[in-house]
């Protein structure tokens, strides 16, 4: 069965965002902001990236999605570091509306729509657990009289980590919670065109068929300086402590994420401001 992610990287578009913003030219300049993606590609190489190479099964693929403005520094930046990745690709988007954009992204990676896929998304400042992509595709098949009688079908962990990264490394606090958009997938049968964008994560409950598994530490969520969840207060309050010595080992065996590798990027000093064509 093909199994298909999809990890947005700052694509400017139409909704998708908590942040609201009164153009595409105010979006753009809020997501462009050399400050915030300088955090954001030091996430993405450190906590998201990692756990997509450490997958035990690679059989999946995961497209990267970027808007057509965006910078070329930072374009070239990503490129360099997924082109030795042979299921990762970066896609291109025009801008449009948010969600209709994901989901033609989605489609269009489909090998064969007359069979079945899996589907799942993922920010760039997420971790899966190294073996989301096994206990998914093994869901899939226990699931197998469920999903064939519906448009889709929701598989969903909802136990993990909420995280911040710093000079000093990361510091976690335990989490739960159901239908987080890190930390499930979906299954569309063959002939159906659903995907796991056309609902909001939260509510797939409300269209789907469900499945949760409450064992196995399976996420990590970022809450970081620019994080779009805490914009203007949303979000629950969390209590962060640094790891200890075993959480380091955990966080390394479960999601291949280094914490010395994590302090050694956030030790580093801000980049410049990006220079401005023809100067």
């Amino acid at each position: 069965m093909q199994v298909i992610g999809l990890c947005r990287f700052s694509y400017v578009g139409l909704g998708g965002y908590k942040i609201m913003h009164d153009s595409l030219e105010e979006r753009r300049a809020f997501l462009y902001s050399p400050k915030r993606l300088e955090e954001r590609f030091r996430l993405f190489e450190t906590i998201c990236l990692p756990s997509v190479i450490g997958q035990m099964d690679q059989g999946f693929q995961l497209y990267v999605v970027v808007g057509e403005c965006f910078p070329e520094i930072y374009l070239e930046r990503l490129l360099a570091l997924t082109e030795g990745l042979p299921n990762v690709a970066v896609s291109m988007q025009p801008p449009g509306q948010h969600r209709r954009q994901m989901i033609r992204v989605l489609n269009a990676a489909r090998e064969d729509p007359s069979e079945p896929c899996l589907q799942f998304r993922i920010d760039d400042d997420d971790a899966m657990a190294v073996n989301f992509i096994e206990r998914l595709k093994q869901a899939a098949r226990n699931l197998e009289p469920v999903w064939q009688s519906y448009p889709l079908t929701t598989i969903d962990f909802n136990k993990g980590y909420i995280y911040s990264a710093g000079p000093n490394g990361l510091s976690i606090a335990p989490d739960r919670e159901a239908y987080a958009a890190l930390s499930l997938g979906v299954v569309v049968p063959g002939g159906s065109d659903r995907t796991i964008m056309h609902q909001g994560h939260h509510n797939l409950w409300k269209e789907t068929p469900t499945l949760t598994f409450p064992d196995g530490d399976m996420y990590m969520r970022g809450h970081n300086g620019f994080n779009d969840s805490r914009s203007k207060g949303r979000g629950k309050k969390v209590s962060l402590s640094p790891v200890t010595p075993e959480e380091v080992d955990h966080l390394k065996r479960t999601f291949n994420v280094d914490n010395a590798a994590v302090a050694r990027a956030f030790s580093s000093p801000d980049l410049p401001p990006l220079p401005v064509k023809g100067e």
